[in-house]
């Protein structure tokens, strides 16, 4: 009998911005800074304790523990601080705290120390005051020799700059990342803080920029804020938000302050943000000259000719783990740091980087950091993921985001989300930036197969899925040097033809209501954050062995797409045919869908040894997943194809393999280890298909919270990658 099709595949997101684990602000140089170890011969354990970044109300730390002494099988490290440093949450081990003393008890995974070896573990705490690096560290009672690094001045973005006057640049703003500036924060008392993101700008001459002001922590009544220019150059003014309500319910959502140039000016501005019983703050815009550069055409294939943007922050990431390790292993990451990833705009705070993300870059300054890094002419893909839709991922838990439809989800989402995210790209449409928009993941699949779920029921009666992308699609196709890719899930989501066929018309639904039409769309995304191989090298879905189809065994269920590439050729059909341009192109996240385990087949079984085409397809397949459906921290996982434009002669409008995904960043958390999370990442949990079958998660132990830096999953991400990495 046919199998029912699978139902409810919840997603977990893996984005940056949700609080990465060492978002290590960059200088020029674009290295983090790791402190080296003290050597000493008197202890059997070794501490480096590495303030990644701080944004001056909190900061996150990577702690590095290496066992010099007899093997251990478990561990306890502690420490105390001498100021009022407070725990926010931790990752890779048990976190507690008592007044100013620290302790953390390694997890399942990381307990076990040979000589010689080390564990990493990371946390994020919340400060005010001096944020004094402790000097004391014991592991199971035991003082341990100790580094420590310098703690970083709180900033939001680093990287010097060339005077923008030096010469004439394309770019509509002709410096790069301004200088490292700390992230403005005004007391209100009782702990609640002012805040404004980012602390610098540039802006041409008749462009506007803007900057983001929100709270620490919600107030108990509504608080007026005013921003107005006070002094420096007269050239800028705030054209919208020189008034803006605070209240129980945005004040943790960046609300837009729009700063517009005039024609002649140049010089910095400063910008006072200021409240009633709270200390003003202060942004500096500067003004530049305008460019000299031209609307660019928008091409068919963006990835034709272009070079690819890498993110600092993800580089950050990989680096400090990098550190930790030596030989091939650290040089194979190190490789990985220097490939392109998503820049996930997964809530309105990471628009504008410094305290509202985590000390991270923001939108502007990466756009910045790109015309610095382009080479000439040549266009330099930046890819971004728009991705904070109200009641966002509504069959998941592990990724929901900031924004509800109870609570004016959509006007928030048009006004304040995708408004300034336009705003700021189109600052930037007269640069040689091809900017590639990963559209909301997971949305519009979710409204083809879970209704039964009360939140995608309500995303659907209320249209806000819908109106979100149209609206969102509007703004951003209107920018030139932009180019929109819908996601289309995966072949093990949408493969089914009951699912295809509603999915196809949704999408051609969803381009027809734009402006545009069909052209507001330049292609479509498949796999995006998800472990689907490309191909099944060793097998067809058609071919048998004992009278049955591969696609007819419980794994595939009578899905006929067993691998991306030929799910993708069947959605490019379909989707052309009903509507969209025969130009559209196909991307595939291959972030983590290598599977070079140890497992991994290397031919198709013999049919004399796998007499059943279950046997075959076992023995053969390279996914190995227990469960299509698992999406959380996957076992045995490795990192898939780098990221490549045009990859397949024989599929021409495959227009590139892309790491939307950063490989190592986490896709969720579960109950059992942090008290919160999703149990489909739970590695003791277990989910079920549309039939009722019942299989394990498949999930990584002790899993951080989704964004967070996971450093035991990447190392295995990078030794089970397929192709191997080449350092």
């Amino acid at each position: 009998m046919k199998f029912a099709r699978l139902m409810s595949l919840g997603r977990g997101r893996a984005r940056r911005g949700v609080m990465a684990v060492v978002a290590a602000v960059l200088g020029a140089s674009g290295l983090a800074a790791i402190a080296a170890t003290q050597a000493s011969a008197q202890s059997d354990c070794a501490v480096q304790y590495v303030v990644n970044s701080d944004w001056g109300t909190g900061f996150s730390v990577a702690i590095n523990i290496t066992d010099e002494g007899p093997a251990i099988s478990s561990w306890t490290l502690a420490y105390s601080y001498t100021g009022n440093q407070t725990l926010s949450d931790g990752w890779s081990g048990t976190w507690t705290q008592s007044g100013e003393n620290v302790s953390v008890a390694s997890a399942s995974w990381n307990g076990s120390l040979a000589t010689g070896a080390s564990a990493q573990i990371g946390a994020n705490f919340n400060y005010s005051g001096t944020n004094t690096a402790p000097t004391t560290f014991t592991l199971n009672g035991e003082t341990c020799s100790s580094g420590s690094s310098p703690t970083p001045t709180p900033t939001g973005t680093a990287t010097s700059s060339p005077s923008p006057t030096a010469s004439p640049t394309p770019s509509p703003t002709a410096s790069p990342t301004p200088s490292p500036t700390p992230s403005p924060t005004g007391s209100c008392g009782s702990g609640e803080m002012l805040l404004a993101n980012p602390a610098t700008f540039s802006v041409s001459q008749g462009q506007s920029e803007v900057f983001g002001v929100s709270l620490s922590e919600a107030p108990t009544s509504s608080i007026s804020v005013s921003v107005a220019s006070t002094s420096g150059n007269t050239g800028l003014s705030v054209t919208s938000g020189s008034s803006i309500t605070l209240s129980s319910s945005n004040w943790n959502l960046p609300q837009p302050v729009t700063v517009a140039a005039n024609s002649s000016s140049t010089g910095a501005t400063t910008f006072t943000v200021s409240a009633s019983g709270c200390t003003s703050v202060t942004v500096s815009g500067t003004e530049l000259v305008k460019g000299t550069g031209s609307t660019p055409s928008h091409v068919v294939n963006p990835f034709t000719g272009s070079t690819w943007y890498v993110n600092p922050d993800y580089t950050s990431e990989v680096d400090a783990e990098a550190a930790t390790q030596s030989g091939t292993l650290a040089e194979q990451m190190e490789t990985i740091g220097d490939e392109p990833t998503g820049i996930w705009l997964d809530h309105i705070g990471a628009i504008y980087g410094g305290t509202a993300d985590n000390g991270r870059m923001s939108l502007q300054s990466e756009l910045a950091n790109a015309i610095a890094d382009e080479s000439g002419s040549t266009p330099i893909i930046v890819p971004i993921v728009i991705y904070d839709l109200p009641d966002r991922d509504c069959a998941a838990l592990a990724s929901n985001g900031e924004l509800s439809i109870s609570n004016n989800g959509l006007q928030y989402y048009e006004q304040d989300y995708i408004n300034p995210i336009a705003q700021i790209l189109s600052d930037y449409e007269n640069s040689n930036i091809r900017v590639v928009a990963v559209i909301e993941p997971d949305s519009l699949p979710n409204l083809v197969t879970n209704e039964s779920v009360t939140n995608c029921a309500d995303a659907n009666s209320s249209g806000v899925y819908v109106d979100g992308i149209e609206y969102a699609l509007n703004k951003l196709h209107a920018i030139p040097n932009v180019y929109n890719y819908l996601d289309i899930a995966h072949s093990a989501w949408l493969g089914w033809p009951s699912n295809m066929t509603p999915a196809v018309s949704l999408y051609a639904q969803v381009a027809e209501a734009t402006t545009a039409g069909f052209a507001s769309v330049d292609g479509f995304i498949s796999n995006t954050a998800n472990y689907i191989p490309t191909t099944e090298p060793y097998m067809t879905a058609t071919e048998s062995v004992d009278g049955d189809p591969v696609d007819s065994v419980l794994f595939y269920s009578y899905d006929p797409y067993i691998e991306e590439l030929t799910y993708d050729e069947e959605m490019y059909s379909d989707l052309t045919a009903a509507g969209f341009s025969s130009n559209v192109g196909m991307l595939i996240d291959t972030s983590r869908n290598g599977w070079g385990d140890p497992s991994r087949p290397t031919a198709a079984c013999s049919t004399t040894t796998c007499t059943t085409t279950t046997e075959f397809v076992n023995d053969s397949k390279v996914d190995d997943q227990p469960f299509r459906g698992d999406w959380c921290n996957q076992e045995n996982a490795g990192i898939g194809a780098l990221p490549q434009a045009n990859p397949l002669s024989s599929f021409p409008n495959l227009y590139a393999y892309v790491w939307i995904k950063p490989p190592g960043e986490s896709d969720g958390t579960y109950p059992a280890y942090s008290g919160t999370g999703d149990p489909h990442c739970d590695p003791n949990g277990t989910q079920t298909d549309g039939s009722g079958n019942t299989y394990p998660t498949n999930s990584f132990p002790d899993s951080p919270p989704a964004g967070h830096f996971f450093a035991a999953e990447f190392t295995q991400l990078v030794q089970y990658a397929d192709p191997a990495i080449n350092p």
